[in-house]
């Protein structure tokens, strides 16, 4: 990625770039940036551009640009690793992530995480992911490719559903809603349900019940930490093969027929407002562990 965007608007009304700005939903942390450092704005008419200030006044049906540049781009170690990108632009990436790629690069994952095999791509850039997967989750994730594009996102509804299978024999009403509190516990990766913990809601769907297991349909309100894998064992069906947060978990045959070993939980649709051009996005991936008849 060149690490720079330009983006062109015509004022709608007299009055500051600021203003302006404001108007067209740019949020002030951008602002913000773009009022640091000048050469960022600039006036656009039939000789050029010219650059000007956040505080500078445009008229009516003028023309103004943007230049969104990333100026803290440091080196990422390189992993040749397949990524299936299966959207992409300007602005963001939607990214069909496999299981086993940690999201995040960290000390445990240092040179082998999605920001890795993403630099081998798209070369040096600022990994900017929006909705994250836990390591062992597949499906959509949303990475912007620049600061704009990455607080309007992280602002935003963004609808997500999952698809996963969980243990045991399903009792009572296919459908509902669980709305309990999730907290930290102690300093490791778990959570669990607690009072004082913060709020989650979480949707859900029996699709269709197994010999052991059931899958089920989730769909998220807010977006915690490891939610659907806490509020599933919170309920007696924690996810098949999560060792976190399963006491039971092992591997299991899925109804296609192939082994299972990591927690069944696979973001299977996303949908949003791209955050730069307003066009509703919709997209969608199978779970690797059910048949699609069995979704149908």
């Amino acid at each position: 990625m060149s690490g720079v965007r330009r983006l062109e608007y015509t004022a709608e009304f007299d009055g500051s770039v600021d203003d302006l700005l404001s108007a067209a939903g740019i949020s002030s942390t951008v602002r913000v940036r773009l009022r640091k450092e000048f050469g960022l704005i600039c006036k656009v008419s039939e000789g050029g551009e010219e650059p000007i200030k956040i505080i500078d006044c445009v008229k009516r049906g003028e023309k103004f640009c943007i230049y969104l540049k990333d100026l803290d781009v440091k080196p990422i170690p390189k992993w040749d690793y397949p990524i299936n990108i299966v959207y992409q632009d300007e602005d963001i990436a939607v990214i069909d992530k496999q299981a086993g790629v940690a999201v995040i690069p960290t000390k445990r994952h240092y040179g082998k995480s999605l920001a890795n095999a993403l630099a081998s791509v798209w070369g040096d850039f600022v990994y900017r992911p929006v909705n994250r997967l836990d390591r062992d989750t597949s499906g959509l994730m949303i990475v912007a490719k620049n600061q704009l594009a990455h607080s309007v996102l992280a602002a935003a509804h963004i609808y997500r559903e999952y698809v996963g299978l969980c243990q045991g024999e399903f009792v009572g009403e296919p459908s509902g809603v669980i709305d309990e509190p999730i907290k930290r516990i102690g300093l490791g990766m778990k959570r669990a349900v607690a009072p004082d913990g913060d709020r989650a809601v979480t949707h859900y769907e029996v699709i269709k019940s197994y010999k052991e297991y059931f899958a089920c349909r989730f769909i998220l309100d807010t977006g915690r930490t490891h939610q659907i894998r806490v509020h599933t064992a919170h309920i007696g069906h924690p996810l098949c093969c999560d060792r976190l947060y399963n006491p039971g978990a092992r591997s299991i045959i899925c109804p296609d027929g192939k082994v299972l070993d990591r927690q069944a939980l696979h973001s299977c649709r996303i949908r949003f407002t791209h955050p730069i051009d307003g066009r509703k996005m919709e997209l969608t991936s199978p779970p690797p562990f059910l048949p699609q008849n069995d979704l149908d």
